[in-house]
């Protein structure tokens, strides 16, 4: 019976932990004071975005597909 390649599986392993840190520093890389969620213009900012942001989808796939499934 094989045994398991364990360098192989240990260089995967290092390559997910150096993965995991590169993402961290680039979406969680902003100061504590700019993460302020009590912010009302904040708060606003992200309720429009969230309302627009699929409207605005359905919107373009309804526009593709009258356009170039018609």
């Amino acid at each position: 019976m094989k045994h398991p390649d364990t360098s192989r599986e240990d260089e995967a392993r290092r390559d997910l932990a150096r993965i995991e840190r590169e993402r961290e520093k680039l979406l969680h890389s902003m100061p504590e004071a700019a993460n302020d969620d009590n912010d009302p213009m904040e708060i606003l900012g992200k309720r429009i975005a969230r309302i627009l942001g699929p409207l605005l989808a359905v919107g373009l796939i309804l526009y593709l597909y009258a356009t170039y499934m018609t």
